[in-house]
């Protein structure tokens, strides 16, 4: 049948939906882009945000009008959203045939052929406290081993999981809930990944993570730190750019930061959501580190790490926040000095400690009006930061077109530096995939532009 299968959220569930591609044609179905031509549509979600959840609904509504006026479809919701809603989510919206949770992707083709009989399926992962399925487990892990390499759809770049889950419990945030406690992969298969995709043409590899500086793996009397990790990594043929997302501030030891500074290949960028600069709200969120520790975390980085570009998140309006509170944030951002940050207003997460035990007090105009403020601090911060870049010749790797050439047809290419900054330049299209030498002219709060360098054309 013809799948159309859209994602929403985070790069996990990016690399789900690859890995999940992967599977449905090997088991002879046909991807689509237009959901207008599909059998079946399929709905990789994200619950971090109300706003993601609210986008879904709407299009199960639109899938519920079809299917009312005689279209045959198959919808399925798959993912964070499917996890926390469950048997909840087929019984307010009756138009959906599947609901499957993160860690049961694996059965999908299983479940599209039972959908096709007129049969509903609901599967979702056991609670935390629930033993998890070994079968289960071993299954997923299959899923991401059978990848096809060759048909990753990023051109040069590629994601690999080190580890499901997330044991953390900020008191805002639904993932420990819906993606399960934090379990790393055996550090071979995380590396014979690597080592298969760089032989088929990536060149760039980002290790992912719910916190991936957590990564610990302890088998054969031994264990295998997060650094381990990018060390053993690093040492693949041809891999020219190693990346690592997202980190936890608590977790970021020096032995990361040595093997950022002492292996050529690790990109000396990392994205540590701060969330807050108030030590007030971080105690509320359950972060678990002060200001003041955060603060150490950049000085130790920026002394370790020649050249580290940081980048952050803030959530504004969380309960309680004061003027005061908001005000440390933005003092948090200036300081950093960060690339680029990006910046929520809270929403409470059914389920959550902060959903359970907080009231949601911080008025709607209120919580606009600081994400603005929040906004414009982080422009002027992003503006210095990538003017310091002008005269400079940086090395890009060349993902395509830029999204103005793709209107206009301009001969426009956009890439990204090994501090993951966003470049635009002229050059053709077969640039794609190369690495490149640019001189940056000119820059935005988010954008460097320049020229290629000579014999790069």
């Amino acid at each position: 049948m013809k799948i159309y299968l859209e994602t929403l959220g985070c790069q996990m569930n990016r690399l789900d939906s690859e890995l999940l591609a992967g599977a449905l044609c090997a088991a002879g179905h046909e991807m689509t882009d237009d959901p207008r031509q599909a059998d079946a549509v399929l709905y990789n979600t994200c619950s971090v945000r109300r706003h993601a959840e609210q986008k879904v609904l709407s299009r199960l509504g639109a899938d519920a009008q079809r299917k009312g006026a005689g279209r045959k479809l198959i919808v399925a919701v798959l993912g964070c959203m499917a996890q926390r809603m469950g048997e909840k989510l087929p019984q307010r919206y009756p138009a959906v045939d599947i609901v499957c949770g993160p860690g049961q992707l694996y059965a999908l083709p299983e479940m599209l052929a039972e959908a096709a009989l007129g049969r509903r399926v609901v599967a979702v992962d056991p609670g935390r406290k629930d033993p998890r399925d070994a079968d289960a487990e071993a299954r997923m892990e299959q899923l991401d081993l059978a990848r096809a390499a060759e048909a990753c759809p990023s051109g040069a770049q590629a994601f690999v999981r080190v580890a499901r889950g997330c044991d953390n419990f900020c008191t805002y945030c639904v993932v420990p809930f819906v993606r399960g406690p934090e379990r790393s992969r055996p550090p071979e298969h995380i590396v014979a990944e690597a080592r298969r995709l760089v032989n088929a043409g990536r060149s760039e590899i980002t290790l992912l993570g719910q916190t991936v500086n957590r990564y610990r793996w302890t088998g054969g009397g031994a264990t295998v730190r997060f650094s381990d990790l990018l060390a053993r990594v690093a040492e693949v043929p041809g891999l020219r750019r190693l990346r690592f997302v997202t980190s936890h501030p608590l977790d970021f030891t020096d032995d990361i930061l040595q093997a950022m500074r002492d292996l050529p290949n690790v990109c000396e960028y990392i994205h540590c959501p701060a969330q807050s600069g108030s030590d007030r709200i971080l105690q509320a969120m359950n972060r678990r580190y002060t200001r003041a520790e955060y603060d150490d975390l950049l000085a130790r980085a920026r002394a370790i790490v020649p050249g580290v570009v940081l980048a952050g998140d803030f959530i504004v309006g969380f309960p309680t926040e004061t003027e005061a509170d908001h005000a440390a944030s933005a003092d948090l951002i200036r300081r950093a000095g960060y690339k680029n940050s990006f910046i929520f207003k809270y929403s409470p997460r059914p389920g959550t400690a902060a959903a359970r035990t907080m009231e949601d007090d911080v008025p709607t105009d209120v919580k606009k009006r600081r994400n603005n403020e929040l906004l414009a601090v982080q422009e002027q911060v992003g503006l210095a930061h990538h003017r310091a870049y002008v005269g400079q010749s940086v090395e890009v790797l060349v993902e395509g077109p830029s999204p103005r050439a793709a209107r206009t047809a301009a001969a426009q290419l956009v890439g990204r530096t090994r501090g993951d900054h966003i470049v635009v330049f002229d050059g053709p299209e077969t640039l794609a995939g190369r690495y490149v030498q640019v001189r940056i002219s000119d820059a935005t709060s988010l954008t460097l532009f320049g020229e290629l360098c000579e014999g790069d054309e």
